[in-house]
């Protein structure tokens, strides 16, 4: 074993060693409200369901399936014996140790050695990520995901196309786009990117597309039976609104308005037609896709009926998104350990992507560029929550790395002078 394997090994061990001491001691107790709910529902019923009228179940699409598949998956694994919500944060910690060599390998493609073990090191003990594993929430698997389908894309763009690749890159597709749903601005953008490039890579984009559409259609064909609507995750409106309205902050309003605790809805006049249009809903199955329309009607009126203000509040999600937000209400967002690395990685990987985008001028950095404004833009025209940042941080801590090595350049030819 060579020493450049044997430190990222150390490096990886470190990692989990960290993350596994960390969630021993903080970790969420319970299953968050959505998750909650679809496992019961899911047990009670046997059918992957968010809403319940009278005791019939609707076949949902409410959150995408594969995080609901993992925690599913542990809970069998614990044959209840042991409380199955240790057994997905275990695992989240091995998958989070593992995630470090996808970033290893990724900043292997612009940096030498030393900078990407740097690198590695920052990225295996960053706080954020470090705190993710200790959540019920699929921000471990997104990161793993999005890793790895940035070091295979990254591979066809460095013309190394064989059908290896082409396979691991379908099927990480797949996965993802069940994962998360702003997924798939990433996915299209990136096979119309891959297709401008060269002639000949317009019929390997037609390809991975109509393969992976292929892998993910029986989950497709399902909610298209269930609500005549052929989708992957039918949150849209909700999400827009609750970006989106009369009290909306940066994290957005905090209150899924569940049809089965109504009596809960927060009495506020702003949101009373609102409600209106909800109990009208007919509870059939079709009550998710009409839900969320109206949530995206009302949204959408929100925003024309007020541009300015919503378009500030844009503006300062795109800036909590990038750096932080001034006026979260997480308790311990302040915290140094949390934020500090947060600010200064934001801040250097702004002169970091210009130092590498000059130096490279390749489409690799460009499109990881891209990608990142992408995200940072379509996100934020939702609700930013803090875990939210572990979508573009990696990123950041790549683009920050070109700077650091740009310094310590100049820090050595000062001191050879």
């Amino acid at each position: 074993m060579n020493v450049l394997n044997k430190n990222i090994n150390k490096i990886v061990f470190l990692s989990f060693f960290i993350k596994l001491t960390f969630v021993i001691f903080f970790h969420e107790k319970t299953l968050s409200d959505e998750w909650n709910v679809l496992i019961q529902n899911f047990e009670n019923f046997k059918s992957y369901s968010y809403y319940v009228f009278e005791g019939k179940e609707l076949p949902s699409s409410y959150m995408p399936p594969l995080y609901f598949s993992f925690i599913y998956f542990n809970k069998i694994l614990s044959f209840d014996k042991v409380n199955f919500l240790y057994l997905i944060y275990f695992n989240q910690v091995l998958i989070s140790s593992f995630t470090v060599f996808l970033f290893f390998n990724l900043c292997k493609k612009f940096f030498n050695d030393k900078i990407s073990l740097f690198g590695a090191l920052i990225f295996s003990i960053f706080p954020l990520i470090v705190f993710s594993n200790g959540l019920i929430s699929s921000a471990c698997l997104q990161l793993f995901f999005y890793l790895l389908f940035f070091n295979l894309y990254l591979r066809l763009l460095s013309n190394n196309i064989n059908y290896k690749t082409l396979f691991f890159l379908i099927i990480t597709s797949s996965l993802t786009l069940i994962l998360r749903g702003e997924f798939l601005i990433i996915f299209l953008f990136s096979l119309i990117f891959f297709a401008i490039l060269k002639k000949k890579n317009f019929t390997y984009s037609i390809l991975i597309f109509i393969f992976t559409i292929t892998l993910i259609s029986p989950y497709l064909i399902r909610n298209y039976i269930n609500t005549g609507k052929a989708h992957i995750v039918n949150v849209t409106g909700y999400a827009l609104w609750k970006g989106n309205n009369q009290l909306a902050k940066v994290e957005g309003f905090h209150n899924s308005l569940h049809p089965q605790i109504r009596n809960t809805w927060p009495q506020i006049p702003e949101f009373e037609n609102l409600y209106k249009k909800l109990d009208k809903v007919n509870k059939d199955k079709k009550y998710e896709i009409n839900r969320d329309k109206v949530f995206k009607e009302e949204a959408i009126n929100n925003i024309f009926s007020n541009k300015k203000n919503y378009f500030l509040l844009y503006l300062k999600k795109i800036i909590s998104f990038f750096f932080i937000d001034i006026n979260s209400s997480l308790k311990n967002y302040y915290n140094p350990i949390h934020i500090v690395p947060i600010l200064l990685f934001s801040t250097c990987s702004i002169p970091g992507a210009v130092i590498g985008l000059k130096k490279y001028k390749d489409p690799k950095i460009i499109y990881l560029f891209l990608i990142t404004c992408i995200l940072i833009a379509f996100i934020s025209i939702f609700f930013i929550l803090p875990r939210y940042k572990i979508s573009i941080i990696s990123l950041q801590i790549l683009f920050s790395l070109f700077f650091f090595e740009y310094l310590l350049k100049k820090f050595s030819q000062k001191r050879n002078n």
